[in-house]
C-alpha cells in the first residue's frame, strides 16, 4: 500500500542523522564538526570547496558546482531502487533568479527538488525496464531574498512510493508512483543540498544560502508533526487551517471540502461507517451471479435486441433448485440473477413489453424464471439479488431508449389495460420526472421489487451494451424507488451502496482496498461522480483520498467493493466451457474476500436449463479447497495479551462485533500464545468497521522462533476482511500482531491463525452453542460456540443438529444461520444439558427460529437432551 498521512502521534526518531544550523565548523572539503546540540551521524562536507560558512547563520552558495553533500553512516537508500523511508528538511534563502535545473535538494541520483521553467519542481525518476518514468509535481518558486522552510518525506512500499512535501507550512500535492526512484552507482547514501548528486549534473548549483539542514529516517506513515524545522505541519494545509473535529459524529456520509486541511480529510475518513445493510452484505462474503437469457441460446455474450424470443427454449427443465442447492452446498450466501441483460430480454412476463419469456415456447409462455429462482433461494436459505441492466437494445429498436424525450411527470406503476393491480388497496404508487425509457425502466423495476419477496441486492451495470443512442438514466428515481420498496437492499455497480472493484478478474487491490472513499455527491442524490475512477490502482489511500477532495469531491462515503469474475470463459454458457479449478477459485477468494471485497462469481446455466456437471463439480471442489485451507483456527478462544499485560478475548472469539483496541494511533501490539507450536499457513484479520470504521494502514505479524521474534507477514489496509497467505507454513507457539501505521486507534475484531488439512474434513453432525461459556470454542460439545456470531461463517449440513444449551440466553445475532434441510435430512434445532428452553435475545429459541422451518428445519426444544 502506498504509505500516507498518519495521526500526529506517529513516532519521531529520538535522534537525527543530520540536524545542523552551522554553529560548528565546515573545514575544507573533508567534514563538518558539530557544535552544541547539533546532530551528525555520518559525513557532511563541501563539494567544490568555495562554499562560504557564516558561523551560526548558514552557508552561502554561489551556484555552479558548489553545494553540500551528506552521507549517513547507519543506512543506505537501497540497492538499485530507493527502498528507505526518509525525511529531509532545509531552511534556505534564494538570492538570485534560479537557472533552469538549479537544484535545492537531491538524493541518490534521481530524486530532486529544483527549479524548472520558473517553478519549483519536486519528484523522482523511477526505472521502467530500459526506460525511466518521471514522477513529479511543481509549485511557484519561493520568493527571492526571503527565508523559506522545505520539509519532505519519501515513503516507499511494496506497491510503489509517495513523496510528501510541505513548503513554508503549506502541504503541496503529493507525488505517487508505482516504483521508487533509481539509484546511481555510488549514490546509495548521497544527499545533496544546493546541488545535484548525479555525476552528470554536478554543475546545477543553487544561488543563495542554507540556514538549517536535517535528514533522518521517518515514521511508517506521513505525519506533518515529524517535521521540526520552521512551521512544520502546524501551518495551514491546502485550503486553510485544520479545525477541531472532536464534535464530529460518525455517519455513512461525511461532508468534505477543498477548505479542509489534509489531516482533517484523513481524520474525517475515520468517522465514515457502513450502514447495517452494507456491513451484512460484505459479511456474507460469497455471492454468485447467474447469467441466463436469450444470449444463452444464441451462444453469444451481448445481444442486439433483435434476437427471436422463440429461441429461448431450454431442452430440459429450468432447474433452479439445482442452481441454488449447488451454491448453498458450496457455502454461498447470495444468488444474483440477470433478469435483463443489455439486449432487453426479460426472464419474467412483464406488463410493459412482450420481449420476454412470455413470448417463448418455454412452458407455453407461462414460465417465470425469476419466480422459480426466488422460490428456490427461499427453500435453500440464500439471499436474492436481481440484475437489471439500464441499457436496453430492444427498447432502442422500438424507439423508446434514447429517443430524446424530455422528462415529464410519470406515475409508477403505470397501470395498463387488464392490470390486476388496479383497485388494490394500499398499492404503493409514486410520481417521478422521467423520460419515456426512464418510465419503462421504473415500471419494470417496480415489478421485480414487488412480486418476488425480499430482495437483498439490486445490481445495475456500467456498460451500454450494443446500444448506439444516448439515454440519460434517471438514477435519482431508480434509487428512490428501491429505497421505498426494498429499503434493506443494497444497490450495486451503478449504485450508491456497492462499487465495482475495477476489473472483471475477481481481484481487489493487493494491499490497498479501502471502503471510505471521496466522491462527488450530486444534489439530486443520483449517481456519484467518481473523482478518481473505480478502476484506479489507488482509490482510498491517503494520497488519493486527499487528491480527490482537492479535485472536487464533496463527501466521504462508505463504498465497499464487489469483485466479479467468471467461473467459465463467458458470462453466458457456451458449448466448450471449462470451469476454473477449485484451487483457482480459492485464489480468487483470497484475492477478493481476503482483500476487503466481496467475491462474486458467475455460474451460467446451459441451454438445458441446469448448471453443467463440470460447473457443479467445480463448486464442490471450491468448497473442499476452502475447507482444507481453513481447517483449524489455532487462535480461536486463546487469550491475547496486550503490551500492557491486559488479557483480551475479544480478538479471538469469532465475533466481528467485538474487538481489541490498539489504544493509540500507529502503534499497539498483542500476543497470542497457542500453548504449543502449531503450523500456521494463513492469517485472517478484520476490523470492527460497523462500530469504528476502517483505520489500519500497516500491521505486522511476527512469530517467536528460537527465542527471537521474526516478521512473517505484513498487511496494509485491513477493513472488514483481510487474509494473509504466508509463503510457507510457519510453526510457532507465540505470534505477535503490531500496529505500525493507522489513521486512528485500530479496533481489531479478528485474528485467526489457520492451519491446513491434507483432506477436507466432513461437516460436523452436531454443532453446540453455549452463550454462557467464557471463551469461544469450535462448536463441539467440549468446546461450544459462545455466541450466535460464531455461526456467521458456518454452514450447517442437511441432517445435522444445532444444540443450544438449555436455560441460556444468547444475544440476538445480526445475521441469519446458514444451512438447509430436506424432508429426509432435516436440520434439527434442540436444547441440551437440561430441559429449559434456551432463548435468543430474550425470546424463546423456538420463536426466533420458527422462520427456518421453511428451509427444512425442525424445532425440538421440548425434548430433554442430556
Amino acid at each position: 500500500m502506498p504509505p500516507a498521512v498518519a495521526d500526529s502521534s506517529a513516532a519521531v526518531p529520538a535522534s537525527d542523522d543530520l540536524k545542523v544550523r552551522f554553529a560548528g565548523s565546515l573545514v575544507g572539503t573533508t567534514a563538518y564538526t558539530t557544535a552544541g546540540d547539533e546532530q551528525l551521524r555520518g559525513s557532511l562536507r563541501r563539494v567544490q570547496g568555495g562554499e562560504e560558512q557564516i558561523v551560526g547563520t548558514g552557508v552561502k552558495l554561489s551556484g555552479g558546482t558548489q553545494g553540500l553533500r551528506f552521507e549517513p553512516s547507519d543506512w543506505t537508500l537501497g540497492q538499485g531502487t530507493a527502498t528507505k523511508n526518509f525525511i529531509a528538511e532545509l531552511q534556505f534563502t534564494p538570492t538570485a533568479t534560479p537557472a533552469n535545473l538549479s537544484t535545492l535538494l537531491s538524493a541518490g541520483g534521481n530524486f530532486y527538488v529544483r527549479a524548472e521553467a520558473g517553478q519549483l519542481r519536486y519528484g523522482f525518476n523511477s526505472p521502467n525496464g530500459s526506460q525511466w518514468t518521471n514522477n513529479s509535481a511543481s509549485t511557484a518558486f519561493p520568493t527571492l531574498n526571503q527565508k523559506h522552510t522545505l520539509s519532505l518525506q519519501y515513503l516507499p512500499s511494496s506497491t510503489g512510493a509517495s513523496l510528501y512535501v510541505i513548503l513554508d507550512g503549506k502541504q503541496l500535492p503529493t507525488v505517487t508512483a508505482s516504483k521508487g526512484f533509481g539509484l546511481v552507482s555510488g549514490g546509495e547514501k548521497a544527499f545533496g543540498f544546493g546541488n545535484e548528486v548525479h555525476p552528470s549534473g554536478t554543475n546545477r548549483g543553487f544561488v543563495g544560502s542554507l540556514q538549517q539542514l536535517r535528514v533522518t529516517t521517518g515514521p511508517d506513515a506521513f505525519d506533518p508533526k515529524a517535521f521540526v524545522l520552521g512551521d512544520g505541519g502546524t501551518g495551514p494545509g491546502p485550503g486553510g487551517k485544520c479545525t477541531d473535529l472532536s464534535q464530529l459524529s460518525p455517519g455513512n456520509y461525511i461532508p468534505v471540502s477543498a477548505d479542509d486541511c489534509d489531516q482533517d480529510i484523513v481524520t474525517k475518513s475515520t468517522m465514515v461507517r457502513p450502514t447495517a445493510q452494507q456491513w451484512q452484505w460484505q459479511d456474507d462474503r460469497l455471492s454468485a451471479f447467474v447469467h441466463f437469457g436469450i444470449n444463452t441460446f444464441y451462444n453469444q455474450e451481448w445481444g442486439n435486441g433483435t434476437e427471436d424470443p422463440k429461441r429461448f427454449n431450454p431442452t430440459g427443465p429450468v432447474n433452479t433448485d439445482q442452481w441454488v442447492s449447488s451454491l448453498a452446498d458450496a457455502g454461498f450466501r447470495r444468488v444474483i440473477l440477470t433478469v435483463k441483460h443489455h439486449d432487453g430480454f426479460l426472464l419474467y412476463p412483464s406488463r410493459y413489453t412482450d420481449y420476454s419469456v412470455a413470448s417463448s415456447p418455454w412452458l407455453d409462455g407461462k414460465g417465470d424464471v425469476v419466480k422459480q429462482l426466488t422460490d428456490s433461494a427461499r427453500k435453500y436459505g440464500l439471499d436474492v439479488g436481481l440484475y437489471l441492466s439500464p441499457a436496453d437494445s430492444n427498447q432502442e429498436v422500438r424507439g423508446v431508449y434514447g429517443n430524446g424525450s424530455a422528462p415529464s411527470t410519470r406515475s409508477i406503476p403505470t397501470l395498463v389495460p387488464g392490470d390486476t393491480r388496479a383497485g388494490q388497496p394500499n398499492l404503493p404508487s409514486f410520481s417521478y420526472q422521467a423520460t419515456d425509457y426512464g418510465a419503462y425502466f421504473l415500471n419494470t423495476l417496480y415489478e421485480i421489487l414487488t412480486q418476488y419477496g425480499k430482495i437483498s441486492e439490486v445490481w445495475f451495470d456500467g456498460s451500454n451494451g450494443n446500444t448506439a443512442k444516448t439515454e440519460k438514466y434517471d438514477y435519482p428515481a431508480f434509487y428512490d424507488l428501491i429505497g421505498k420498496l426494498q429499503p434493506n437492499a443494497v444497490v450495486a455497480v451503478g449504485g450508491r451502496d456497492v462499487r465495482w472493484v475495477g476489473n472483471e478478474a475477481g481481484q481487489a487491490r493487493a494491499d490497498n482496498e479501502w471502503s471510505p472513499l471521496a466522491v462527488g455527491d450530486p444534489a439530486d442524490k443520483g449517481k456519484f461522480t467518481e473523482i478518481i475512477p473505480t478502476d484506479a490502482q489507488a482509490l482510498g489511500d491517503r494520497p488519493s483520498l486527499i487528491s480527490a477532495v482537492r479535485q472536487g469531491a464533496n463527501t466521504l462515503h462508505w463504498w465497499p467493493a464487489e469483485a466479479d469474475f467468471k467461473l467459465t470463459q463467458g458470462w453466458f454458457a457456451h458449448p466448450n466451457d471449462k470451469p476454473l479449478t477449485g484451487k483457482q477459485q480459492l485464489q480468487k477468494y483470497e484475492e477478493s474476500v481476503g482483500r476487503n471485497a466481496v467475491f462474486l462469481m458467475n455460474v451460467p446455466p446451459t441451454t438445458n436449463g441446469s448448471f453443467s456437471a463440470a460447473s457443479v463439480q467445480a463448486l464442490k471442489d471450491f468448497k473442499a479447497e476452502r475447507d482444507k485451507a481453513y481447517a483449524t483456527d489455532f487462535a480461536r478462544g486463546r487469550d491475547a495479551v496486550s503490551a500492557d499485560g491486559s488479557v483480551v478475548r475479544t480478538l479471538t472469539d469469532d465475533n466481528p462485533l467485538t474487538s481489541w483496541s490498539s489504544g493509540q494511533t500507529g502503534a499497539g501490539s498483542v500476543t497470542v500464545d497457542l500453548g504449543a507450536p502449531k503450523p500456521v499457513k494463513r492469517i485472517s484479520l478484520a476490523e470492527n468497521v460497523l462500530n469504528f470504521g476502517q483505520t489500519a494502514e500497516k500491521i505486522t505479524i511476527e512469530a517467536e522462533q528460537n527465542g527471537t521474534w521474526k516478521e512473517i507477514g505484513q498487511s496494509g489496509a485491513v477493513g472488514q476482511s483481510r487474509i494473509l497467505v504466508l509463503p510457507a507454513t510457519v510453526t510457532a507457539q507465540k505470534f505477535r500482531l503490531s500496529v505500525k501505521a493507522s489513521r486512528a486507534p485500530v479496533q481489531l475484531a479478528t485474528l485467526s491463525l489457520w492451519g491446513e488439512s491434507a483432506v477436507a474434513l466432513p461437516q460436523p453432525a452436531e454443532t453446540y452453542l453455549d452463550c454462557s461459556a467464557s471463551r469461544a470454542g469450535d462448536g463441539s460439545r467440549l468446546a461450544p460456540f459462545n455466541s450466535l456470531e460464531q455461526l456467521r461463517q458456518v454452514t450447517l449440513a442437511p441432517g445435522s443438529f444445532l444444540r443450544i444449551k438449555s436455560g441460556t440466553d444468547c444475544a440476538a445475532g445480526g445475521s441469519g444461520i446458514w444451512g438447509y434441510g430436506t424432508a429426509q435430512l432435516p436440520i434439527t434445532a434442540t436444547g441440551y444439558a437440561g430441559t429449559a428452553e434456551p432463548s435468543i435475545g430474550g425470546k424463546p429459541a423456538s420463536e426466533v427460529l420458527a422462520p427456518y422451518t421453511v428451509k427444512g428445519w425442525q424445532l425440538s426444544f421440548g425434548t430433554p437432551v442430556p
